[in-house]
C-alpha cells in the first residue's frame, strides 16, 4: 500500500483517545470546521488528520478504531507519504512542493477555487495543510477568507510543529488540539527492542529515519563532540556536514545528551557505578556548569529557530565552538 494510504487507514496507538474525541464530536455535530493540530514533530499529527479525514470522507465514523500502525510500516509510509498516489478526490493535501520549503499563495488560491466546486463524493471535503507554518505570509492571508467563510461541509486540518510561527489571525480561527509525545515506555513498546538513536519524543521521526544515514551521525555524536572538545576536528566542517542532514533530529539528540551530562554533573563521582553514566559524568571536564547550561540553551534556541530564515550552518558552527574549552586539553 502507498504511504498515504497506510497513514489514512492505520493509526499509531497513542492517538486513539484524541481520535475518539474528535470522531464523537463529529457524530454529535460539534466538530468545528477548522482545527489546528499542534505538537512536536514526529508524534503522529499527520496520521491523526489523515485517519480522521478518511472517516469523514467515507462516512465510516461508526466503525471501530483503525488498525494499529506499526513502527516499520510507519517509517516507510512517512518516507513515501508525498509520492504521487491515488487518494480520495475530496481530500486536498497541501505541503511544500518538490525542492521548496514553503507553501505558496498559488497553492492556496487553487485550493480556494476547488472548494467552491461540488464535491465528488458528496459527504464533505477535507483540507490537510502540512506543516501550516510553511505557508508564506501571502498564502496565510489567502487562507483567512476560507477560514472565515468556509464552504458547506468543509473541514480544514492544519498540522503545526511550531504553532507560535503561525499568524495570530490563523490561530484564532481554529480550534486547537495540543498533542503531546507518548511516554518513553510507550515509545519503546511501539518501536520494539533495540538501542535507538535520537529523541524518543519523536517516535515517527525515529521510525522514518531508522535506516537513514543520519543514524550514523547520531551514533557518532559523542565521538564528534569529543573530537571538537579536544581540537581534533574543525567545528566548521561538522556544521557543513550536519546542515545537510535532519538537523532538527540531531539537535533534539544533542539537547538530550546535554541534559544527561548536566544531571550526572550534579551527582558525586563515587556514587556512580554504571560505566555509561560515568562517561556522561566525566564528559567535557573543562566545561563549567555555566558553559554547559549555555550550550543547552543555545541548542534549544537553534532547534526552535529552524525554518525561520536563520543561517543554520553559521548558528550550528557557533554552537559547536562552545564545546571547545578556552585552552586545548592536554
Amino acid at each position: 500500500m502507498a504511504g498515504l494510504r497506510q497513514l489514512s487507514e492505520r493509526m499509531v496507538p497513542w492517538l486513539s483517545t484524541p481520535f475518539e474525541t474528535l470522531e464523537a464530536a463529529y457524530r454529535e455535530g460539534r466538530l468545528g470546521h477548522a482545527w489546528l493540530f499542534a505538537g512536536p514533530r514526529g508524534i503522529g499529527k499527520l496520521n491523526l488528520a489523515l485517519v480522521l479525514a478518511e472517516r469523514l470522507l467515507t462516512g465510516a465514523s461508526a466503525e471501530p478504531l483503525p488498525a494499529v500502525l506499526d513502527a516499520k510500516t510507519a517509517g516507510a509510509a512517512m518516507r513515501e507519504r508525498r509520492q504521487p498516489s491515488d487518494h480520495h478526490p475530496d481530500l486536498h493535501w497541501l505541503h511544500p512542493e518538490v525542492d521548496k520549503s514553503t507553501i505558496g499563495v498559488e497553492q492556496i488560491r487553487e485550493l480556494s477555487e476547488s472548494l467552491v466546486l461540488k464535491g465528488f463524493g458528496g459527504a464533505c471535503k477535507v483540507v490537510v495543510i502540512e506543516p501550516a507554518e510553511a505557508m508564506t505570509v501571502a498564502a496565510a492571508n489567502a487562507l483567512l477568507k476560507t477560514l472565515e467563510e468556509p464552504t458547506a461541509e468543509t473541514f480544514l486540518f492544519l498540522i503545526s510543529h511550531q504553532p507560535g510561527r503561525l499568524m495570530r489571525t490563523i490561530r484564532s480561527r481554529c480550534q486547537v488540539l495540543a498533542l503531546a509525545p507518548p511516554g518513553e515506555r510507550a515509545t519503546r513498546a511501539w518501536l520494539g527492542p533495540g538501542d535507538y538513536p535520537g529523541s524518543l519524543r519523536a517516535p515517527l521521526r525515529l521510525a522514518e529515519t531508522i535506516d537513514d544515514i543520519i543514524d550514523n551521525k547520531i551514533n557518532e555524536l559523542q565521538i564528534i563532540l569529543d573530537d571538537i572538545y579536544h581540537y581534533r576536528v574543525e567545528p566548521q566542517s561538522i556544521a557543513e556536514a550536519w546542515s545537510k542532514l535532519d538537523l532538527e533530529l540531531l539537535l533534539e539528540t544533542l539537547v538530550e545528551r546535554l541534559q544527561d551530562v548536566l544531571r550526572m554533573r550534579f551527582l558525586a563521582s563515587n556514587s556512580i557505578t554504571d560505566p555509561t553514566l560515568r562517561i556522561l559524568h566525566n564528559a567535557w571536564p573543562a566545561l563549567t556548569l555555566e558553559r554547559l547550561f549555555a550550550q543547552l540553551d543555545a541548542a534549544e534556541r537553534l532547534r526552535e529557530q529552524l525554518g525561520t530564515g536563520i543561517n543554520s550552518e553559521m548558528a550550528l558552527r557557533v554552537l559547536l565552538l562552545g564545546f571547545q574549552p578556552d585552552r586545548e586539553p592536554s
